[in-house]
């Protein structure tokens, strides 16, 4: 099964490469609207069996699926630190516009 997987994946990866730009975001689409059409359940045994893939092909540049759940605070949490990493960028924007006047 895992054989099958990296066939097709390499043909879809070289169809994506060789696809033009709009193209691309053609197929992207395609793909969305598929995936929001599938089951729950499905898109989960999809999820368990590209993570099952990336251990056996034991490539430490693909990153894995989290399935964990997040907790409401985890959630807030996570807000919070983006919310300060956008105010953070834009005070050091403000710092070298005041630099740059002088």
């Amino acid at each position: 099964m895992i054989k099958a997987f990296n066939k097709h994946y390499r043909k879809s990866i070289d169809l994506i490469e060789s696809a033009s730009g709009s193209d691309k975001m053609e197929m992207a689409e395609k793909v969305l609207d598929w995936f929001r059409q599938l089951p729950e359940e499905y898109v989960i045994a999809l999820a368990l069996f590209f993570n099952e893939v990336i251990d056996d092909l034991g490539d430490e540049s693909l990153e894995k699926i989290n399935l964990k759940l997040k907790g409401k605070r985890e959630k807030y949490k996570e807000e919070e630190d983006e919310d300060e990493l956008e105010d953070d960028e834009d005070e050091d924007e403000d710092d070298k516009d005041d630099k740059e006047d002088y």
